[in-house]
């Protein structure tokens, strides 16, 4: 599944989506989220997990790119991830 384009990423723009719809926004909350990865096993599981975080994600498509973070994660200690995610409460009318 294709990420949505970066303005669509923004509480703002979807707030005022949802109002140019006809929709009262009731609440609007965002969080965020640090993920820390202590060994390149974590991220695998995480990864295959939460499959809208990399979208068509294989071991084997990232083969390289892993064994570079796995490097790293030996070298220098966890692999630490940030998300920001937010939630629109709306209602008709």
């Amino acid at each position: 599944m294709p990420r949505p384009p970066p303005e669509y990423r923004h509480p703002e723009k979807a707030v005022a989506d949802a109002r140019a719809a006809g929709l009262t926004v009731v609440d609007l909350r965002e969080a965020a989220l640090r993920t820390v990865f202590h060994d390149i096993g974590a991220v695998v599981w995480f990864l295959r997990k939460v499959v809208w975080t990399v979208p068509g994600f294989t071991v084997g498509r990232y083969t390289d790119e892993l064994r570079r973070l796995d490097e790293r994660i030996r070298a220098e200690g966890p692999f630490v991830a940030y998300a920001r995610r937010f939630l629109i409460e709306a209602r008709r009318g």
